[in-house]
């Protein structure tokens, strides 16, 4: 079966999916999900457990809003370096003709901003609007002309889209009006089956029906990653990464399109569904690593401020200059660099102004014995960083 209008306007896919495979005893598809889903779970539980200071918090969600900037818009053919992004972010502003991205990026981070402020705010029961979704459209293309389109307003004339361009199922501002006002009563609506009743399977539905009923003239499939998010946030999932897949869906562009365009064909979604359910799978745990990442510099500064503490109770020769403890604090700001870069950072300079190279490749080697540091090489380049797995090898007295 090929999506109709009239059947786009039921929001009844997963409804239909849930009533074949229980006719046909097929639970497997609906098992294999569920497992992906209790795993996103358990990783998001342990993010949300693991304490982290404020900083490191606000650092990884800046990081993560970068990211997803950058991602979002570049499935549109908006092409901008994470620099650059960021650069934006400081309100420092770009020149010349990366005038129009700069909007771009600056309209992204307002839409974030909407969202979380619209979600905190809320007391009791979200409520999904129509107003909502227009909101997001207008904080996306204001300040940029965009051809045929107007910032929070639906178009009025037929569009295509897609890879190959297919028409919208929505050729008049009446049709889209009355498909977006069933949309958010779907959207609204708690109750369903397994599937329908899902919050993944619901916020990559989200997505799937925005981008067919394409409500406005340009920017629909950012609207409908950004309504896919939402629909995360609030449901409290990972604080983190705000357009979740926003990174997965354009590092699988293609895979990403062909999905979409498989659903109209045969009015299946379970594809989609559980394509995109292990993709946000992979991104929580992208963000588990960076969150352990921070633990890990945490406990390391401990470790460190321990041997510091303990110097005089320790033989001459296993002791350690103030400094090497420097040094190794100093380490705990970068992942892996490379030994000249780090000597070039300011720190290292004025520990080691007045000293010779030996001396500093003799700390770095007594670093190395008691193995805090770890040195590689690679295309003749040495790279230096600590040795978490120090923490594998250390005995306790109990």
């Amino acid at each position: 079966m090929v999506l109709s209008y009239t059947k786009l306007i039921r929001f009844d896919l997963l409804r239909d999916v849930e009533s074949r495979l229980k006719a046909q005893g097929d639970f497997n598809a609906f098992l294999e999900f569920l497992k992906i889903c209790q795993e996103i779970d358990k990783v998001d539980y342990f993010i949300k457990e693991m304490p982290s200071f404020p900083r490191s918090t606000k650092n990884i969600i800046r990081s993560e809003l970068v990211s997803a900037i950058g991602s979002t818009l570049a499935i549109e053919g908006i092409s901008l370096r994470e620099d650059e992004i960021k650069e934006v972010l400081r309100e420092s502003g770009l020149k010349g003709d990366i005038q129009r991205k700069e909007q771009e990026v600056l309209n992204s981070r307002n839409v974030y901003e909407y969202i979380k402020r619209e979600v905190d705010n809320c007391k009791g029961d979200f409520v999904y609007t129509i107003e909502h979704i227009c909101t997001i459209h207008k904080y996306f293309t204001e300040n940029v002309e965009y051809i045929g389109n107007y910032p929070g307003k639906f178009r009025n004339i037929g569009a295509t889209f897609g890879d190959p361009r297919k028409p919208s199922l929505c050729g008049s501002y009446n049709d889209i009006y009355k498909a977006v006002k069933f949309f958010t009563e779907w959207l609204n609506n708690k109750e369903g089956g397994p599937w329908s009743s899902n919050l993944f399977a619901k916020a990559l539905m989200a997505h799937y029906y925005l981008t067919e009923i394409h409500p406005f003239g340009d920017g629909n499939g950012r609207v409908a990653r950004a309504v896919e998010a939402m629909v995360l946030y609030v449901n409290k999932m990972d604080n983190y990464c705000f357009w979740s897949l926003a990174n997965f869906w354009s590092a699988n562009r293609n895979e990403y399109i062909s999905h979409l365009s498989n659903v109209r064909k045969t009015c299946d979604p379970c594809d989609f569904i559980a394509w995109g359910t292990r993709g946000y799978l992979q991104e929580v745990k992208r963000i588990k690593t960076l969150v352990l990442k921070k633990v890990k510099r945490l406990m390391f500064r401990d470790y460190i401020n321990w041997l510091a503490a303990t110097n005089k109770a320790r033989p001459v020769k296993e002791r350690f200059s103030k400094r090497i403890i420097s040094v190794l604090m100093l380490l705990t700001y970068f992942d892996k660099i490379s030994l000249d870069k780090f000597r070039s950072k300011h720190g290292y300079k004025i520990l080691y102004s007045n000293l010779s190279q030996p001396t500093s490749n003799r700390d770095i080697a007594k670093m190395k014995s008691h193995k805090l540091i770890c040195i590689t090489t690679l295309n003749g380049k040495d790279f230096i960083e600590l040795n978490y797995q120090i923490f594998n090898d250390l005995e306790y007295e109990v």
